[in-house]
């Protein structure tokens, strides 16, 4: 009884405090993450950091999350209704728009394609022509990195029937999955590669199609009717985003501190100045490395970072329509739509300072 009373008066004063500033309540955003457990990506410097900076409370904006088995889950969630935001793989949004389903991306989050297939150092396994009879680990049957293995496959003429595929997970779980010689290989993120090494397991990548390295990956994906009803509102929840970014880029030992306020389950949260840590903020930096300009160190620098030009997105199109992630091959305008751009990028990184 005690506890519903004190849930009340927290309620009625947040209803005092909008009234009487005359401020409009924050529009509660539900953001679905392409991952089943935090990790010490983009959820970090896109959500957490901007969430304990004050950005997102700013923009009259509250988001929460929800954590799904992968891309294709996440997206689910929005055509369902039970998110309102995705963060979800480009082909795997393409996936879903050749479906039928009313799906529009509207602000990137990476500039590169971070996937890869990974093989234990010494492995015989030398190419992808190589994993034929071979047991290779996914993140989930959800996820990117299936639509990944499996682009792959096509690509080196071999059938997923050729293949074992057995869904491990990512990071930690996926590195005890090869030591206990479960899987051959595994197809995964480089954040997630890198928590891998930090568990133990040496890596050789195999390399992967030329047409890869034009792709791009986790982009920021809301239903067709909430980029009809609510574009202001998805303007400023990603320019909290985008100043989380560049807040972590400038500030990373700052921003380490913040993610693991927002998530005390990152290793390290309890020793910061420990291995774990250190390892947390080395796994950060290489996520945040898929996210923004490899050639320009200083933000200042980085324009429009994240308006990804048509002729990129047609490449990820093209490559979806090849491998058979879609049966028609889209346009640009079937799944992105820019208008926001600048919108989200009306800020001033000049008032983007530390804070402790």
């Amino acid at each position: 009884m005690k506890a519903v009373f004190i849930h009340a008066v927290v309620l009625l004063n947040a209803f005092l405090f909008f009234a009487i500033s005359g401020l409009a309540e924050p529009v509660h955003f539900v953001l679905a993450l392409a991952r089943s457990t935090t990790t010490p990506a983009e959820e970090t410097f896109t959500y957490a950091i901007p969430k304990q900076l004050g950005y997102f409370l700013e923009e009259n904006i509250n988001p929460t999350l929800l954590y799904t088995d992968g891309s294709t889950a996440a997206l689910q969630a929005v055509a369902s209704g039970s998110a309102d935001i995705a963060y979800a793989s480009s082909a795997n949004i393409a996936a879903a728009v050749d479906k039928g389903v009313p799906l529009k991306a509207f602000a990137g989050i990476t500039v590169r394609w971070p996937y890869f297939i990974g093989v234990p150092k010494g492995s015989t396994i030398k190419s992808i022509a190589n994993l034929k009879g071979k047991r290779v680990g996914v993140i989930s049957l959800a996820s990117a990195s299936y639509a990944d293995l499996r682009a792959n496959l096509k690509i080196a003429g071999l059938k997923e029937s050729d293949i074992t595929i057995v869904p491990v997970g990512a990071g930690a779980r996926a590195a005890a999955a090869l030591n206990a010689r479960d899987i051959d290989a595994v197809d995964s993120y480089s954040d997630s590669f890198t928590v891998m090494r930090q568990n133990g397991v040496e890596f050789d990548l195999l390399q992967r199609p030329e047409e890869m390295n034009r792709l791009f990956s986790v982009t920021m994906v809301t239903s067709q009717k909430i980029f009809d009803d609510k574009p202001h509102e998805l303007s400023a929840f990603a320019r909290a985003a985008y100043k989380g970014m560049i807040y972590t880029k400038l500030y990373p030992d700052s921003a380490l501190k913040l993610a693991f306020k927002e998530f005390p389950e990152l290793g390290g949260s309890d020793n910061p100045t420990g291995q774990d840590a250190k390892n947390t903020a080395e796994a950060m930096a290489i996520a945040l490395a898929d996210s923004v300009p490899a050639d320009k160190p200083d933000p200042a620098n980085w324009g429009k970072w994240l308006d990804i030009p048509d002729e990129r997105w047609q490449a990820v199109l093209s490559f979806a329509h090849q491998t058979g992630s879609t049966e028609r091959l889209l346009t640009v305008k079937d799944v992105w739509n820019n208008s926001l751009m600048p919108e989200i990028y009306n800020f001033d990184i000049k008032t983007i300072v530390k804070k402790d």
